[in-house]
């Protein structure tokens, strides 16, 4: 049998890890179809966004270390959606 590339693997984790967060913590759905946004959609871009989290670690070869490249890939893959999060009324920080 031969080795899973390193990319796989990290993709593989990040796939079964990423689901993690739905399960616990937003955002909600209804959150978005309050300001008439289908919220059902709209949360789908921060579930596939932590789940490339791993495909991200796997694929960068820069900083060496994988303890410091996956919150690294993990900011820079959710950095986009916080601004969507900051610009919605009843959303983000007071």
């Amino acid at each position: 049998m031969s080795r899973l590339p390193y990319w796989a693997l990290c993709a593989a984790i990040g796939l079964l890890l990423g689901w993690l967060p739905m399960l616990f913590h937003g955002p909600i759905p209804a959150k978005f179809d309050r300001l008439y946004i289908n919220g059902a959609v709209a949360v789908w871009g921060f579930y596939l966004a932590r789940l490339l989290i791993g495909f991200l670690v796997g694929i960068t070869h820069w900083p060496r270390p994988w303890y410091i490249r996956g919150p690294l890939c993990g900011v820079l893959a959710l950095l986009p959606l916080t601004f969507i999060v900051l610009a919605t009324p009843g959303c983000g920080g007071t």
